[in-house]
């Protein structure tokens, strides 16, 4: 039966042009490496290499066995980093709870680094109720979560602010406000507030007389493109939606601040991915 090393004298062989090509890479006498080719086919059964031409070349068999060769190795190679990364105390899952306005770019930036850091790490991404991330966490079935500080203290895990998530009042392009040059905070009253049940803050509540909630992000920016609706809505929301607009409020010349909470579980023992992302998301929600 052939075994890896045999792929690879084989691989090298095609790779250098020549078995003396291969021979010096490998450090070997080339009478070494034609002998390892002969017993690959000896024991795979089929000509590997034309040897009537000066230098010999792939058969067909030999073509496909190079090519899934090249695959056998590249999936061998990948299992050694995966096995030396695991007994490195790096964890073989990762799971992250996190409100989902906190989608941002910057986020997922931060989740491409994790990507190239820790390949063999499978990541779960789970979008959850802001109260019930610190649950989860506590309950272990998330190692970390991302939340919107509320106005009760979460028992049972540790807290860290990590940034900050600006958030504006916005409305479709047609809405009537945006053809006004100013625009009063009590002028919002007049027209249907569309209220996102899972962003908590003091000002984050009925404010219009006629209101519809959702706890759906998705339903949010459609239920705004609708006429004469209106909600305090995430800037990279609002920024990234072209059918949405910010409605400029006379007495409110910045964004509003929602503090975002970093959720770990208490006296835990952390893998290096996890401690990669404790450490990390301090630049996870930049503005």
């Amino acid at each position: 039966m052939f075994n890896l090393q045999q792929l690879e004298t084989l691989v090298l062989c095609v790779e250098c042009g020549s078995f003396s090509a291969a021979a010096r890479k490998l450090g070997k006498a080339q009478s070494a490496v034609s002998t390892a080719i002969a017993n690959l086919e000896i024991d795979a059964g089929i000509e590997i290499f034309d040897r009537s031409t000066r230098i010999p070349t792939l058969t067909p068999h030999g073509k496909r066995l190079y090519i899934q060769s090249l695959n056998l190795l590249s999936q061998a190679k990948d299992i050694e980093t995966m096995i030396h990364s695991f007994s490195a105390g790096v964890e073989d899952t990762l799971t992250i709870a996190i409100n989902e306005l906190l989608l941002t770019p910057a986020f997922y930036k931060v989740i491409n680094e994790f990507y190239q850091r820790f390949p063999h790490t499978e990541l779960h991404i789970n979008t959850v109720e802001n109260e019930e991330i610190s649950v989860q966490v506590s309950e272990g079935k998330a190692s970390i979560g991302f939340m919107l500080c509320g106005d009760i203290l979460p028992k049972d895990v540790e807290l860290g602010l990590v940034g900050y998530l600006p958030v504006t009042i916005a409305a479709a392009h047609n809405h009537p406000l945006h053809s006004q040059k100013s625009i009063q905070l009590q002028e919002l009253k007049s027209f249907r507030q569309i209220l996102f049940t899972n962003m908590h803050s003091p000002w984050n509540i009925h404010f219009s007389s006629s209101v519809t909630t959702t706890n759906n992000l998705s339903t949010l920016q459609s239920l705004l493109q609708l006429d004469h609706c209106w909600g305090f809505t995430p800037n990279h929301i609002t920024q990234n939606n072209a059918s949405l607009k910010v409605i400029d409020v006379d007495s409110e010349e910045k964004s509003w601040l929602l503090h975002i909470d970093r959720v770990v579980g208490k006296n835990k023992n952390a893998g290096q991915a996890h401690a990669w992302l404790y450490q990390r998301s301090v630049t996870m929600f930049e503005m």
